[in-house]
């Protein structure tokens, strides 16, 4: 289903027609607008459709409404959108970075402000093509294509904010893991003399002096003891624990 609306009933030669991309809600739709001498037609998919409404309602606020101020007032709502959606996705990536850190964050929060990031930049981009297209007949949106320029420069900050997001994520992920790696590297170490010690005593020989040995099975245990605990000391000198 079309959502259609007029913000002028007089008929007119048709200028020119626009298809932008518009993020809203969560969604990239596709937003036309027809120009006429005095009358502008936009429509679009339902997703947008209250986007329609506010840009309607706003223009019953004008005295005299001709096409450069209709047009100006549906890229003007369309731009603080996106100044909205910018704010949005900063706190998000603030807040995700801190969770990175603490090791709460996923892969998927984070490709999910990417995905969100990347859809409302594309947006952004599409005001621009529109913007660059008619302000050669309507010289007084050039203020807006302007704005419009320096708000697809922030977009693609917080772009490469994510990037770094996604690095340090993994980055975290490696060190938790290097971790783990370095603790099982240790207890093996550890276990690996004291491993030798045990085969060799438990080899089936019949003539094995130290097995005749009042103090034989004492003084093993604490010569193994003694092994893992001056392991233990000399990785914890070297920083590994």
């Amino acid at each position: 289903e079309w959502c259609r609306r007029e913000f002028q009933h007089i008929l007119g030669d048709k200028v020119v027609k626009l298809t932008i991309p518009v993020y809203y809600s969560g969604s990239l739709r596709r937003l036309c607008i027809e120009l006429f001498d005095s009358k502008i037609i936009t429509y679009s998919s339902e997703k947008l459709g209250e986007l329609l409404h506010e840009i309607a309602r706003n223009t019953k606020t004008l005295t005299k409404p001709s096409v450069e101020e209709v047009l100006r007032l549906i890229f003007k709502t369309l731009l603080n959108n996106y100044h909205m959606e910018l704010t949005e996705i900063d706190n998000t990536i603030e807040n995700t970075i801190h969770k990175i850190m603490r090791g709460e964050a996923s892969y998927k929060q984070i490709y999910k402000l990417y995905n969100k990031c990347s859809k409302t930049h594309r947006g952004v981009h599409g005001a621009i093509f529109g913007l660059e297209l008619l302000e050669n007949k309507y010289p007084d949106l050039r203020d807006l294509l302007n704005e419009a320029i320096m708000l697809e420069n922030m977009y693609s900050t917080s772009i490469d904010r994510i990037t770094q997001a996604f690095n340090l994520y993994y980055t975290v992920i490696s060190e938790k893991t290097n971790r783990v790696v370095t603790k099982l590297t240790v207890i093996s170490a550890i276990f690996l003399p004291l491993t030798l010690i045990a085969g060799i005593y438990g080899m089936n020989f019949k003539y094995m002096p130290e097995l005749q040995h009042p103090l034989a099975y004492p003084l093993v245990l604490i010569i193994m003891a003694g092994i893992a605990l001056g392991e233990l000391l000399y990785f914890k000198k070297k920083k590994w624990i």
